[in-house]
């Protein structure tokens, strides 16, 4: 089996489609998970990145992985958010459909996986626009919605979207107390840094699907956005970090919920391939045999991991395919 990296990634694949996909049951509270797909006794869940930039970013491209991750297993189906970027900006995409679209699009396309951004930049868009989207889309795919949020990270995309870059921490705090405010009150007054509104109303309520409330796992490694998710968040969503990264940082997440009041949620990684090597030296993870590759997703679940988001490598669609069939049935099996 080939490792899971690539020079290129988030390609495509080829569709396949089954006559039956497997249900999968509601969280039972805001920023919980369903359980894994009933095929496995393990409780990691796995999520992949859809087809959403560059070459393969066509609707027939995102419709097939779409289909694929839910007869294959896979529990989540994730999107990403850049609007516009500096020409050579490096491996950022300069082709990628719009992360709120694509959610419509696979609200469609699906019946029960999980739909996520990974993660929305909350401070590129009127945070009274996006919760009215988020709610709408939650409601039409009967409450399959977690929202990964962050802060941001490109000055030439805040310049261009005029948005003051060294607002975007109070921004981003900012519109996740409006979502809360919009979507779990029926007549709503908020009065923020940046957003004022008096008695308005605003539906559909998140309320009106399966949950009660849309979770919201809040993305980024760093301090600020470790203090984020504790405290406005549902869950944390870390990006490409080792077993041995992540544990001393699940540890940080959960004592920073303790000091807030509020009990831990939900922890998923999103794994890049071809990333950093490990500050050890080491093999990267999930790179290797498809043992080398379970023992990984074992020592990730001994960290605290949830829930393990991959964005598996392709240069074709018939690739993406068959790496996608290749960890279900020769690396998820082992773990």
């Amino acid at each position: 089996m080939r490792p899971l990296r690539a020079e290129r990634y988030c390609t495509g694949c080829a569709g396949l489609r089954s006559p039956a996909r497997r249900g999968r049951p509601p969280p039972s509270r805001v920023g919980s998970l369903p359980p894994p797909s009933p095929s496995r006794s393990h409780p990691m869940r796995y999520g992949v990145a859809a087809p959403q930039a560059n070459a393969f970013a066509t609707p027939d491209s995102i419709r097939a992985v779409a289909h694929a991750v839910e007869d294959l297993g896979f529990d989540s189906l994730w999107v990403s958010d850049h609007i516009i970027v500096p020409e050579g900006s490096g491996y950022i995409p300069e082709f990628m459909d719009e992360p709120l679209a694509t959610l419509a699009f696979l609200a469609a396309e699906t019946r029960h996986v999980t739909l996520g951004t990974s993660v929305l930049i909350l401070p590129y868009r009127d945070p009274v626009f996006t919760a009215k989207f988020l709610s709408t889309v939650d409601y039409l795919s009967a409450g399959r919605l977690v929202v990964g949020v962050g802060a941001g990270w490109l000055p030439e995309e805040f310049a261009t979207l005029g948005v003051p870059f060294e607002e975007r921490g109070p921004r981003t705090d900012e519109a996740l107390r409006v979502f809360r405010n919009l979507w779990e009150t029926e007549t709503s007054s908020f009065e923020g840094r940046f957003k004022k509104y008096d008695k308005m109303r605003m539906f559909p309520k998140a309320a009106t699907s399966r949950r009660g409330t849309i979770p919201l796992w809040v993305g980024g490694n760093g301090v600020a956005s470790i203090r984020r998710a504790a405290e406005l968040g549902d869950g944390w969503h870390p990006i490409n970090l080792s077993p041995a990264e992540l544990a001393p940082l699940v540890a940080q997440y959960r004592a920073q919920c303790g000091r807030f009041g509020r009990a831990p949620g939900p922890v998923c990684l999103r794994h890049m391939p071809g990333g950093r090597r490990p500050p050890s030296g080491d093999r990267q993870p999930l790179t290797g045999t498809p043992a080398e590759q379970a023992a990984d997703i074992q020592a990730y679940a001994a960290a605290g991991l949830d829930e393990l988001m991959l964005s598996l490598p392709a240069r074709t669609q018939d690739e993406l395919l068959s790496t996608l069939r290749r960890f279900m049935r020769e690396v998820a099996p082992k773990v």
